[in-house]
């Protein structure tokens, strides 16, 4: 009878071991079997999400970024074999990944959560470079421009900061993918953005030459003006992290020191007596209006030419403005604190604007200040002409026999529609783009005033290097 049991008992046993192995087996497939299903639909997934990639409408501007986004290289044998080619065909698929404004602002949200904050809720964005005051040369860096028909959508460039003079470095945002001339150096707070500036006493000095060369050139009976524009950082830094930054006034200074016969513009003094007012907005790299009317005004006097006041114009307040800042730095804050974008259109319109090309061909007229119903709020700075890369020609009534040139990067487009009733005519050139010799267009033009008129990053960065170059086409 045991031995039967013990049969049983034997039995149970290798039929309970036979039922494990087989879950275990059938566990093992049906692992298996959903490995194989997940690499499946990852693979399929991203094969998808590479298929749509090619196939997809690419963007051609980024509106949050306020610029053009990299084009298709043109297929050369000499840039297949230094490897620029695929270089620029990687860049490009890079810059232009379809649905980009929509996965920027998501990481912009993201980033909000755990970006860098300091105690006093200042958030940095960028490679941050304290400043050696020890040293003679300044911390350099890049201009602040922008470039874009604001009826197309909004263009732009950026790029990082260069250093020379540096004690330590701090990665704290990586480096977008952006071309152009403003520094990615930027503090936020209480909601505003501040590009750090670094500057150069030796592109001052460079800058300040070729402005003599200009004066030299063009001779005694043409006035030559150098206005160079302070950015926030002068006026809204908070004061402990004045060592990131470099000094505008110090910078305008040792320009000013290096003029010959070129008469300098005060416009730091001038916006500093009304740094309480919105001469800066938060959320872009440019002056505001505003800023850009208290800078006309300081320019007028040294001209020695009448000046409209405020009252003359009509005032255009449209909500909802986030500028380019956003776009460079990512910051949600920025996003998410909109503001007013308010600018002045002359009652007496009893002046005409004509446009041409760089190369002065293709003539048309146009208007002065464009109309914002249908432009991206990145874009309404833009206001003013509607882009930079095109020559424009104001034709008043003004009847003083006064011609003035203003060569410029963006912060110059702001300054003509309130000089309409201080020169009989003004032609704006942005020094970027202009595709002719500048004196000889100044003396066929019969030009007797011309302003050179630019941001601090401008002026003692690359952007400077244009002038020289228009000089001598």
């Amino acid at each position: 009878m045991e031995d039967k049991n013990q049969t049983n008992d034997f039995n149970i046993d290798v039929e309970l071991r036979d039922k494990q192995w087989q879950r275990k087996r059938r566990s093992r497939i049906a692992r298996r079997f959903f490995k194989v299903v997940n690499v499946l639909m990852c693979g399929l997934t991203f094969l998808s999400i590479a298929l749509l990639m090619i196939v997809m409408k690419r963007p051609t501007v980024s509106e949050i970024e306020n610029r053009n986004l990299a084009k298709f290289p043109s297929f050369s044998f000499s840039d297949y074999f230094s490897g620029k080619y695929t270089s620029d065909i990687e860049n490009y698929y890079n810059d232009t990944v379809p649905g980009r404004e929509t996965l920027k602002n998501l990481v912009a949200t993201v980033r909000s959560h755990f970006g860098k904050k300091t105690e006093d809720d200042v958030k940095i964005h960028g490679t941050i470079v304290a400043k050696d005051d020890e040293k003679e040369e300044k911390i350099e860096t890049k201009p602040a421009v922008t470039t874009a028909p604001a009826k197309e959508s909004a263009k732009g460039t950026t790029t990082g900061a260069v250093t020379s003079a540096e004690k330590k470095t701090t990665d704290i945002l990586d480096n977008p993918n952006i071309e152009g001339e403003i520094s990615n150096n930027i503090l936020v707070y209480k909601n505003r953005g501040i590009m750090l500036y670094g500057g150069s006493f030796k592109k001052g000095q460079a800058y300040a030459e070729t402005l003599n060369r200009f004066k030299s050139d063009l001779g005694k009976n043409v006035n030559v003006y150098s206005l160079v524009a302070p950015t926030p950082v002068s006026y809204y830094l908070p004061k402990k992290y004045g060592d990131m930054t470099g000094s505008e006034i110090d910078n305008i200074e040792n320009i000013n020191e290096y003029l010959k016969n070129v008469t300098p513009v005060d416009a730091y003094g001038a916006l500093k007596k009304h740094k309480d007012e919105k001469i800066y907005p938060r959320t872009d790299h440019h002056w505001t209006p505003l800023g850009a009317y208290y800078a006309a005004e300081e320019f007028a006097k040294s001209a020695d030419v009448p000046f409209a006041g405020l009252s003359k114009y009509k005032k255009v307040t449209k909500e909802g403005y986030v500028g380019t800042l956003y776009g460079y730095s990512g910051d949600a804050d920025l996003k998410n604190n909109p503001e007013d974008f308010v600018y002045y259109v002359p009652k007496d319109e009893s002046y005409t604007t004509t446009y041409y090309d760089n190369d002065m061909t293709n003539k048309r007229e146009g208007k002065l200040l464009i109309n914002l119903d249908n432009v991206a709020p990145v874009s309404w700075y833009l206001v003013f002409m509607g882009s930079d890369d095109k020559i424009a020609h104001v034709h008043t009534k003004a009847g003083n026999g006064r011609k003035l040139a203003i060569v410029k990067d963006s912060y110059g487009n702001a300054l003509a529609p309130y000089l309409t009733e201080s020169f009989e005519d003004i032609y704006v050139i942005d020094m970027r783009y202009f595709e002719l010799n500048a004196v000889s267009y100044f003396k066929e033009q019969g030009i007797t005033d011309v302003l050179f008129a630019m941001n601090t990053f401008s002026a003692t960065g690359q952007n400077s290097e244009y002038l020289e170059a228009i000089r001598t086409r």
